[in-house]
């Protein structure tokens, strides 16, 4: 057998000379017994014929017996499809950037939802690891962190699970030659135990690196290794002075290591550097949540078993001690993998939708084409049908040509959505930093090659329908051309109004993200960005430890930033709007409210003198804060307005007093008095108010890192070099960090919403096109065969314009009935969008009223050229014509 299939495949002309040989001897003895029995020679000759049933088809049933026959006919379909398609570039070019577009952008955003959401956190048995809450709904804070005592409780009693790591991100100086302020992680020392992650170099953190006193052990993040260190192996062991002190470099984390803990942990991806907490972490007050924990789950326990045992240890906990009050203490553990892409799953889905409608309409459109060449090769299909070729011959034919389109359209989809995920990546906002983990790997290349491959046999069903309704006879016919005009022109409409819903379903959704971009544009935050820019200061050394200390050194800063030319504002705060740091909360109620039933838990804020003022902070009553309200003077407090609201609804706050802690150690037993109430500042994010605000005097409640502001009537970003002068004069080792405008900070709070609504824009107008291609094509279609109907209607008096008034109608007869269609999708995907929308409801009046004119107009738009020219139809040329 395997000799007669490489002679068949590699010596195919000597087997095809044998059976014409063979089927040559057959004819010419059959002739001769027919001339011997009297018949004329071309009687004998074509009754021979008759009797052997025609050569042709003698020899198409013989090669259907040979083996390999299938094999030998799919490569004979491919190479007919391929020459088909080499013979028509402008066809070819067409269907295969088409079909390509819709597979790249698929392609791309499919390897982001692969990478982000289908494929596993890069950690050892990613799978076993929850991330643990406490829930203070009660207090506006439904995800809120532990405390380390808490953390304690669950390592002692906790039975399912292996191990429980923290980490609490803050910044640290790191000095020397050229001092650097870094992102770092505060975490216990089993944190990337848990985790399930191990060091590149060196080793991570073990228990006795948690002793206090120097020196003090450091990760470097291999950014920071490279950068500073230019991945030199040997700082392993090396000791660096890190805030002052001496600490030593154990190991350095791999290239790719990120946390990847959920957004609102308030942990970034890109930390520097990893220090261990101090033991005494797990003594701090039970009222003080700042940890971020981890846990895994032992093997084989269900992950439900263990968040049933986490709830039930909270709820133990809670009455054994007094300080949770009534409410107790709620814990809940969640998968980590499912909690880290919460925020991201929407918008990714969303756009993955998408993507997929889009791929839909460049599908359709390639039907339409192939529809259009399918008539084009009527004569062609007819001639083979009547020379014996079955449905299975042609379906299998058109189902080969349709494959090899696919194959074609998914390499080109492949290179443009290769091209398209490193824009993606390149345009990231920092919000979708883990957008760089995507690429192109074996699960997004098999995706791209099912898709390309799956939607190729489909196209190929399209022009297969219209085959098998080809009239052979009429084919045939000498001097006729198939010029049905009925149904092969409503099933291109159909397809084009298909096209065209599909595309209104993109733009209304792409019009509802436009619409709730507009909306948060124009969200009041509560403070002015324009003309404002910030740095981060930490004050490191023995000269700083004392609180005095430091702000003597920031009363003294600042002084000199306010003589800058230019300069009309100065302040600083413990955390800036939309900055990365963990959010800082205390429980606050009245001084008589023994139950706390009035107060709540409210976010804090350290600020200094003249900050309000800078960041143009509304005043609604008494006063902001000034020098004079120092250590020596009655604890006080700004509050905004929710705060004032809830405590003394319908009163003046002004010289009112509530239980705070401006330490924020979480036990509130210190009175301050309100002095000042201002606007509700949204410090976390734009799209709402999380939490009532309490704002303290730095010099009463210390902090350190601080973040200035400086208010220019000028471009703030010629400060710089003056800013930079200024602490030089001062203390030339202390690094500045973060130098930005307020303004960024800002728009990159809107930056994930902006990057969503540019993407699902581009999906719309790129769907439009297309399906404004695919009206141009079945408009142009109808002209030509009604040429001759529109030159006579000239011939008989009818205007130009009337005729164009036709064909102009037509096609946006079309774009009414995708627009009917397409309203009713958009209404049902609009569902699905609720979750991205922000200030519009999914019913918004406005976003449906916009698909209608710029369809209308795109129809319009793409019927206009047909009409041209059925409006300039010589009467003449179509009289003359059949």
């Amino acid at each position: 057998m395997l000799p007669y299939l490489r002679a068949r495949f590699t010596s195919r002309p000597p087997l095809d000379r044998e059976l014409d040989d063979e089927l040559r001897f057959v004819v010419e003895e059959l002739t001769r017994r027919f001339l011997d029995a009297g018949m004329s020679a071309d009687g004998a000759r074509r009754q021979a014929l008759l009797e052997v049933g025609g050569m042709e088809q003698v020899k198409e049933r013989m090669r259907d017996v040979r083996p390999g026959n299938r094999i030998e006919t799919s490569v004979r379909d491919i190479r007919y499809a391929w020459r088909g398609l080499w013979r028509a570039p402008a066809f070819a070019s067409v269907a295969i950037l088409t079909f390509g577009l819709g597979i790249g952008a698929t392609t791309a955003i499919f390897s982001l939802v692969s990478a982000l959401l289908l494929e596993d956190l890069p950690f050892r048995d990613a799978g076993r690891l929850v991330f643990v809450w406490q829930d203070l709904t009660a207090s506006g804070y439904p995800r809120a962190p532990l405390a380390g005592p808490e953390i304690q409780d669950l390592r002692d009693r906790a039975t399912l699970f292996e191990g429980f790591g923290g980490i609490w991100s803050n910044t640290a100086v790191l000095t020397g030659d050229d001092p650097e302020q870094l992102r770092i992680g505060l975490v216990t020392a089993d944190f990337f135990t848990v985790l399930g992650s191990e060091a590149a170099l060196g080793r991570v953190f073990a228990r006795q690196d948690e002793t206090p006193g120097p020196p003090r052990a450091i990760l470097l993040s291999w950014a920071l290794w490279q950068r500073r260190y230019g991945g030199d192996p040997s700082i392993v062991g090396r000791t660096v002075q890190v805030n002052g002190q001496p600490t030593i470099v154990i190991g350095v984390m791999p290239e790719r290591f990120r946390p990847m803990l959920p957004p609102d942990a308030s942990v970034p991806d890109d930390l520097q550097a990893f220090i261990p907490l101090n033991a005494t972490y797990t003594q701090w007050p039970r009222g003080q949540q700042f940890l971020r924990v981890v846990a895994r789950v032992k093997s084989g326990v269900l992950l439900s078993d263990a968040q049933q045992e986490i709830a039930a240890l909270a709820a133990r906990l809670g009455r054994e001690h007094a300080s949770y009050g009534r409410a107790g203490l709620t814990l809940y553990a969640v998968p980590l993998h499912a909690d880290s892409v919460r925020e991201l799953q929407p918008a990714l889905l969303a756009l993955f939708g998408g993507a997929a409608l889009l791929l839909v309409v460049a599908c359709v459109n390639v039907a339409s084409l192939l529809v259009a060449r399918a008539l084009a090769r009527g004569r062609e299909t007819a001639v083979r049908m009547a020379l014996g070729a079955g449905a299975g011959r042609l379906f299998r034919q058109y189902a080969i040509e349709g494959l090899v389109l696919g194959t074609l359209g998914g390499v080109a989809g492949i290179a443009i959505g290769h091209g398209l995920l490193a824009l993606l990546v390149a345009l990231r906002p920092p919000a979708l930093s883990r957008i760089e983990l995507a690429s192109l790997d074996s699960p997004v290349l098999v995706f791209a090659a099912v898709a390309s491959l799956g939607w190729g046999f489909l196209l190929s069903l399209a022009p297969l329908a219209e085959v098998c309704r080809t009239d052979i006879v009429r084919m045939l016919q000498s001097g006729q051309r198939y010029t049905a005009v009925g149904l092969p022109y409503r099933r291109r409409a159909t397809l084009v109004v298909l096209q065209l819903a599909l595309s209104v379903v993109l733009l209304v959704s792409a019009a509802l993200l436009v619409r709730t971009f507009w909306r948060l544009q124009h969200v009041d935050p509560g403070f002015t960005s324009g003309n404002v820019i910030t740095f981060r200061l930490a004050l490191s050394g023995a000269r700083f430890w004392s609180p005095d200390a430091m702000n003597a050194f920031s009363e003294e800063f600042r002084f000199r930033l306010a003589q800058l030319p230019g300069v009309t504002g100065v302040g600083a705060i413990s955390h800036l709007p939309y900055d990365e740091l963990p959010n800082w909360g205390t429980p606050y109620f009245l001084e008589d409210d023994k139950l706390k039933e009035r107060g709540g838990h409210a976010d804090t804020r350290a600020v200094t003198a003249g900050f309000f003022e800078a960041v143009g902070a509304r005043l609604l009553d008494g006063r902001f804060f000034t020098e004079a309200d120092d250590s020596k003077s009655t604890p006080v407090a700004v509050v905004d307005r929710r705060l004032a609201e809830r405590l003394w609804p319908g009163e003046s706050p002004l010289g009112k007093r509530f239980i705070g802690d401006p330490r924020t150690t979480g036990t509130p037993s210190t009175v301050v008095t309100v002095v000042g109430v201002v606007g509700h500042l949204r410090h976390r994010r734009p799209t709402e108010d999380v939490r009532e605000q309490i704002y303290f005097p730095v010099r009463q409640a210390p902090r350190n890192p601080m973040a200035y502001v400086v208010r220019s009537a000028a471009d703030p970003a010629a400060l710089t070099s003056g800013i930079r002068e200024s602490l030089r004069s001062l203390d030339a080792t202390l690094p500045l960090y973060d130098v930005r405008p307020l303004a960024s900070y800002v728009v990159s709070a809107r930056a994930a919403r902006r990057f969503t609504t540019i993407l699902a824009a581009a999906f719309a107008v790129t769907a439009l096109l297309l399906a404004c291609l695919g009206v141009y094509g079945v408009t142009a279609y109808a002209v030509a065969l009604r040429r001759r109907e529109f030159g006579i209607r000239i011939a008989l008096g009818a205007r130009r314009r009337q005729v164009a008034g036709v064909v102009l109608k037509e096609g946006l007869g079309l774009a009414a009935w995708g627009l009917v269609l397409g309203l009713g999708g958009a209404a049902v995907a609009a569902t699905f969008l609720r979750s991205q929308l922000f200030g519009v409801t999914a019913t918004d009046a406005v976003s449906y009223a916009a698909a209608a004119p710029a369809l209308l107009l795109a129809a319009a738009l793409a019927a206009w050229l047909p009409a041209r020219r059925a409006a300039a139809a010589s009467p003449v040329e179509s009289l003359r014509t059949e």
